[in-house]
């Protein structure tokens, strides 16, 4: 029942509350990637070459986060660390970990790595506008302390997020990140995730121009 809450894997994950919006969303992530997809194909195909060219193989990896409902899935990334690097299931990036290639901090810095992700948006698997996905056990552990933090997993994860936007992304205060996801599951709608994919695009041009990282600050708590 919409409201109640379920446990799931060792943590509270609050039922899907099902909105009008959910479904017109779905339909516009599919339309907007596919309508964009001779510009970002073709940009992941560079990449890919690129990354072949200095870094070598592997180019992609697979990493297992948490969707709607708690359900896990492989997110996909270009790699950006050494052929010698294993992530592990605690992993928590900043600015010096995970090690990375000078390639792949070049792909980071623009999020060209990112781009995979489209692939999870198809599979309906994320959204274009969503909170970020977590790993299993980084959940289990902020919603130990958080109890309104299993309200998140209640829509698709996203590529961009309210949190995003406003600076509180990578090795930020977790409990920030949470109430501007909690907005977005509360405010979500038409307006909302196209004023966030606009703001997204301006935040990129931004930093490949200035080199401005976008972050509030390294507190997470």
């Amino acid at each position: 029942m919409a409201g109640h809450t379920a446990s799931l894997h060792g943590w509270l994950v609050s039922e899907y509350q099902p909105s009008a919006w959910d479904s017109a969303q779905r339909a516009c992530d599919v339309a907007l990637v596919v309508l964009t997809a001779p510009l970002w194909v073709l940009l992941l195909l560079v990449a890919l070459a690129l990354k072949l060219l200095f870094d070598g193989r592997p180019l992609l990896f697979g990493h297992l986060r948490l969707g709607r409902g708690g359900e896990p899935f492989i997110l996909h990334k270009i790699r950006t660390t050494p052929v010698d690097f294993q992530p592990g299931p605690d992993d928590w990036s900043d600015e010096d970990f995970p090690p990375r290639t000078r390639f792949g901090r070049w792909l980071r810095r623009f999020d060209i790595d990112e781009l995979p992700q489209l692939w999870n948006v198809l599979k309906g698997e994320m959204s274009l506008v969503g909170p970020r996905p977590e790993m299993p056990l980084h959940a289990q552990r902020f919603s130990s302390r958080l109890p309104e933090y299993g309200q998140r997993l209640t829509v698709r994860p996203g590529l961009s997020g309210l949190a995003q936007i406003r600076g509180w992304r990578g090795d930020t205060c977790i409990h920030q990140r949470l109430l501007c996801d909690l907005e977005y599951t509360s405010r979500r709608g038409p307006r909302l995730y196209f004023t966030i994919l606009a703001k997204t695009v301006w935040v990129e041009v931004r930093r490949a121009l200035t080199g401005e990282s976008g972050v509030r600050g390294n507190v997470v708590s």
